[in-house]
């Protein structure tokens, strides 16, 4: 090749990496640009391995929140933690509905506007050593997820149903997520601890002993959903409103699409597609339609609340809940088809 064209051929790939280059800053700055157009969301979640935070997860995948606008991001902390965080302003909603419950009857300025679950899905574990649930009175050390959480309210009011007092015969400690419970009740650090559905296929490959199931008692309560603070529903109903409607056709395709869900939860929940299935369909069944609940079951539900706070003064559904905002948009999508 002659020295005229060895140049002219170098400038044509200078020429066109200068291009690609160009072509290269202008779809990063163009992505920029699109994600900081997007209004930041950050929502308080559990860390245990259950539907409540995979509709969350389900939302972000199937680009629910982009489509509104929102950038969301899910992060995980303690019930009481991820409270405080929501009434301080770290976190925007929070998914964490029982202990949202307890601080909204002890005057916290918040409001449940969404919710996933409405009968308890737990079992309580006792260790190698506790075989019955007569075997707990003595002192034993009995794990839920935060006192005055709902994990802690069932709990206490199944105790008293067989004859043991919770405040003299057992201990009870908050002791944050599942996988920490878990962790200690295999270790010794616990004598029982309340489990999801994963963290129950666990417990019975380590050969720990199954006490009661949640489910088999006339209880109604709410863990899961969406609350937020009062004033940012009063400033931001737009956002509120978006945020909502992208959750609840991450909720809706959740009940509807059953194969899809199933293997998202086997591949989420690192279990087999057969113990998937069987935690998707018991979880449907204890599951919200659309979102809401009756006022009736709302009223049900703060009652047993109140009774086990020992909180006396007049408390109306109200204002605890609010769905005003999500049978609008259950109408909405009904007629759009969305």
């Amino acid at each position: 090749m002659s020295q005229p064209a060895f140049f002219a051929s170098k400038k044509k790939n200078v020429k066109a990496g200068k291009i690609f280059l160009l072509f290269f800053l202008t779809l990063l700055l163009s992505d920029v640009e699109t994600s900081s157009a997007l209004d930041d969301v950050k929502v308080h979640t559990s860390g245990s391995t259950s539907a409540n935070v995979l509709v969350y997860k389900i939302a972000q995948e199937r680009r629910f929140y982009k489509e509104e606008g929102l950038n969301v991001l899910t992060i995980m902390a303690t019930s009481q933690a991820g409270i405080q965080g929501l009434l301080g302003g770290s976190f925007d909603f929070s998914q964490i509905l029982g202990q949202t419950s307890a601080a909204i009857l002890h005057g916290a300025p918040l409001k449940n506007v969404m919710v996933f679950d409405t009968r308890p899905l737990f079992w309580l574990f006792g260790n190698k050593k506790i075989k019955r649930l007569q075997d707990l009175k003595g002192g034993k050390l009995i794990g839920v997820s935060s006192i005055g959480a709902n994990t802690d309210q069932m709990t206490r009011e199944i105790l008293a149903m067989n004859g043991i007092d919770p405040r003299r015969d057992v201990i009870i400690q908050g002791t944050g997520t599942g996988a920490v419970r878990l962790a200690a009740l295999i270790g010794g650090g616990l004598d029982a601890a309340i489990m999801n559905p994963t963290e129950s296929l666990t417990a019975r490959k380590q050969g720990l002993n199954e006490l009661f199931f949640y489910g088999d008692y006339d209880l109604y309560i709410v863990s899961g959903g969406a609350a937020v603070r009062q004033r940012m529903l009063r400033e931001k109903p737009d956002l509120v409103r978006r945020f909502l409607r992208a959750t609840l056709r991450a909720l809706l395709w959740f009940r509807a699409n059953e194969k899809e869900a199933v293997a998202r939860m086997a591949e989420g929940f690192k279990i087999s597609r057969e113990d998937a299935l069987g935690i998707y369909k018991a979880t449907l069944k204890s599951y919200s339609l659309d979102g809401t609940i009756s006022r009736e079951l709302q009223e049900r539900i703060l009652n047993f609340q109140k009774k086990q706070l020992k909180v006396e003064k007049e408390i109306t559904p109200e204002s605890v809940y609010d769905f005003t905002l999500l049978r609008a948009l259950n109408e909405e999508l009904k007629k759009t088809g969305n």
